[in-house]
């Protein structure tokens, strides 16, 4: 079962991240109005973040929680960011039926 479990948070991990990357850029420029530079910095530093994050989990599995534990507890902070941003996508229309992100 968590094998399972843990191909099922993978595969929303990547989607979650090939989704947030592959539009930042367009989204910092045009919608809140910083520059290339600025955007590109902001990026960089957000693709850093992501990928030196699992070595800090690593740390915290192997040294305080163990493997299901800090699975869980990723889990749960991944459902409370997730229920955080709810409303602000219903806001900008991205759930119903447009996707389009406009005011």
């Amino acid at each position: 079962m968590i094998c399972i479990c843990d191909a099922v948070y993978e595969v929303f991990e990547r989607m979650a991240y090939y989704g947030i990357s592959s539009n930042l850029i367009l989204y910092l420029t045009n919608k809140l109005h910083q520059g290339t530079v600025t955007a590109s910095t902001n990026v960089t530093t957000w693709a850093g973040t992501i990928w030196i994050t699992p070595i800090l989990g690593a740390y915290v599995a192997d040294a305080y929680l163990g493997r299901y534990w800090t699975f869980v507890t990723a889990s749960f902070i991944y459902l409370l960011v997730y229920l955080n941003l709810l409303p602000a996508l219903y806001h900008y229309k991205c759930i119903v039926y447009n996707f389009s992100v406009s005011n």
